[in-house]
């Protein structure tokens, strides 16, 4: 187990295609960016690395006092080498490297809510909880809202304008990562004084994340506008 190097870079960008069935438009981004030269860890079997993640810098604000972490993502195995306990290994060894390292916490979102067990069973614990709503919005014509695509600092400022005192918030490179992945999925944002949102069209969907609002009628204010 180790940080990955120039030479992962090709086995790497073979696991985003077949975990994550990432494009080679996605792909080409990745390399751009210099992927995976940052905070990416491997995990490796015979010369050959099997199991993966990423890592981006975080920090908690709250209280007069701000402490670092890191969040995790692109944790993935290679199909045929799961269910071996690689994924937890290599967790377990990037967790206990930066915590020697002075960092504070080690956070993460699972993707699918059977992960949440998965995690639970090596010590994590709920400080954030996510809401999920489908709802029928009826045509309304007074709703307006002002549309943009994302840049990293509009993003930081939203999320800091609407959430709560306490909260964990991307550094500046975290949220410039972030931003390059929002746009590589097309997502845009919508904002009205009282709500703001992150937005992506999948076919005759609008599936609708990272929504802060002062009230649920706000957000669903902001939510026609969208669908307008």
């Amino acid at each position: 187990m180790r940080l990955a190097n120039k030479s992962d870079k090709e086995a790497i960008l073979n696991f985003w295609t077949v975990c994550f069935g990432a494009d080679m438009r996605y792909q080409n981004i990745l390399t751009a960016n210099n992927y995976p030269l940052e905070e990416t860890y491997v995990l490796e079997q015979g010369n050959q690395v099997v199991s993966i993640l990423t890592l981006l810098p975080v920090e908690w604000h709250g209280k007069g006092e701000s402490r670092k972490g890191r969040y995790v993502y692109g944790v993935a195995t290679l199909p045929q080498y799961r269910g071996k306990g690689l994924a937890k290994q290599l967790m377990e060894y990037v967790e206990n490297k930066k915590l020697s390292q002075g960092y504070d916490f080690v956070l993460t979102q699972p993707a699918q809510e059977s992960l949440f067990e998965f995690y639970r069973q090596m010590g994590y614990t709920n400080t954030v909880y996510l809401r999920k709503a489908v709802i029928d919005i009826k045509r309304n014509l007074w709703a307006t809202a002002d549309f943009d695509t994302m840049t990293a600092t509009r993003f930081k400022d939203m999320r800091s304008k609407f959430s709560d005192d306490e909260v964990v918030h991307f550094s500046k490179s975290g949220y410039e990562k972030f931003t390059e992945y929002v746009y590589t999925e097309g997502g845009s944002t919508a904002e009205t004084k009282d709500a703001y949102c992150l937005y992506f069209e999948e076919k005759d969907r609008l599936v609708v994340r990272d929504l802060f609002a002062k009230s649920t009628p706000k957000a669903m204010e902001l939510l026609q506008a969208v669908r307008e």
